[in-house]
């Protein structure tokens, strides 16, 4: 097994990392892949991602913080007053040929798959590690590339800051993306090695067309706003299963968002609650009679939390079980 690349043909000499390999497992074998990778192209400068928003990557809660202390830093500028300074995105310089950055790489690893942990992911502590950039362009190059696409306008006109820095941000983004898009985003990077929606890692690659131009459509944005419901109901169902989400999951939690729009839910926790029942219930638990009844006597201002709670403990196996489902699908097959 080899994770997955985007841009080119996948290279099966990369050491296997599988979700169920123990963290410490996990982590050896990316960081191994890192360095494997690094050292087949030498030509290829080191940039760590870093997200300070909701803890800094330097904060005291890191141990053996000085590999970071010291390293070329290029903060991503957010040309808005009200975004905070303290909250910008910033590239650091790992210099793989020196012990410094390899200690520095090995940490930094560490931290990623440490926020991955359910627990960390349902507290909302964020991905300190937006991930590792290869690139033969400098610091300062990328760091700006980043400044131009971060700060965009939405379908409304609304000043926007597209989270691509945040991991799991990016999971749900780039899917959303056009090739054409993906590589704009890519811009001077060669390659952005991260960990997926499910925490496992995988590389996003530069081909030879290098766009610049970059612009998102109308229905582009409308994904992208439900992605933060999103990665929410996400980070909650991996605290109460005690592991990382599958990629159906992932797939159910997107579909779901959509659909608690178009069943008109507007309440935050609504939305939340909605997409958790999709992965704890069944992916298609909306279409079931007793849900549809109740969806469809619902007041515009009435909360979905409190209308599916009239669902009975026996309801709720039912639809767990699926066996209604089965027969709905046979039903439109006639």
């Amino acid at each position: 097994m080899e994770y997955p690349e985007t841009g080119e043909p996948s290279h099966p000499e990369r050491p296997p990392t599988s979700p169920t390999m123990d963290e410490d497992a996990q982590i050896k074998s990316f960081n191994a892949t890192l360095t494997g990778w690094f050292s087949r192209h030498k030509d290829m400068r080191c940039f760590l991602a870093v997200d300070p928003s909701q803890r800094d990557l330097t904060s005291d809660d890191v141990d053996a913080k000085a590999p970071f202390a010291n390293l070329a830093r290029a903060d991503v500028l957010i040309h808005h007053d009200a975004f905070p300074e303290a909250h910008r995105p910033y590239l650091l310089e790992l210099d793989l040929s020196t012990p410094e950055g390899i200690e520095a790489l090995a940490l930094s690893v560490r931290v990623a798959f440490e926020d991955r942990r359910p627990e960390s992911m349902a507290e909302g502590l964020g991905q300190r590690v937006g991930g590792w950039l290869a690139s033969s362009a400098s610091l300062d190059e990328v760091a700006a590339h980043w400044s131009r696409l971060v700060l965009q306008r939405d379908d409304s006109g609304r000043a926007c800051v597209l989270r691509f820095y945040d991991s799991r941000a990016l999971a749900l983004l780039w899917t959303v993306l056009s090739p054409a898009q993906q590589q704009a985003m890519l811009g001077p990077v060669r390659a952005w090695h991260v960990l997926d929606a499910g925490g496992r890692p995988s590389v996003h690659l530069a081909s030879s067309d290098a766009r610049t131009d970059f612009m998102l459509s109308a229905a582009q944005w409308q994904e992208i706003q439900r992605h933060g419901f999103i990665n929410r109901a996400l980070a909650l169902h991996a605290q109460a299963c005690g592991r990382q989400p599958e990629p159906n999951e992932i797939e159910v939690a997107v579909a779901a968002a959509a659909r608690a729009e178009r069943h008109g839910l507007i309440d935050r926790n609504d939305r939340l609650v909605f997409i958790g029942h999709a992965l704890a219930w069944h992916p298609q638990f909306d279409s079931h009679p007793r849900v549809l009844q109740l969806l469809g006597r619902r007041a515009r201002d009435d909360f979905y939390t409190c209308e599916i709670e009239q669902l009975s403990a026996n309801e709720i196996d039912e639809i767990r079980q699926g066996s209604w489902h089965q027969r709905l699908g046979a039903s439109a097959s006639r």
